[in-house]
């Protein structure tokens, strides 16, 4: 459960983030030409304020 960090509400997770006129979504990507892809981004919204919150669900591939 994620928690908005300005009001504080529970917000709504698992939401997609689709490019206006595209059927794609966004991906992360290391820097540079054909690197792994670290996965697929996902929002929250707070239904109180409105406020966005971008996130990626399985962070596994994420490395220093």
């Amino acid at each position: 459960m994620r928690k908005c960090i300005r009001c504080n509400n529970e917000m709504i997770e698992n939401l997609d983030i689709k490019v206006e006129g595209g059927a794609y979504g966004l991906k992360v990507t290391k820097q540079g030409i054909f690197k792994d892809n670290l996965g697929k981004v996902h929002s929250a919204i707070c239904p109180e304020c409105g406020y966005l919150e971008l996130y990626l669900e399985d962070t596994s591939k994420i490395t220093k």
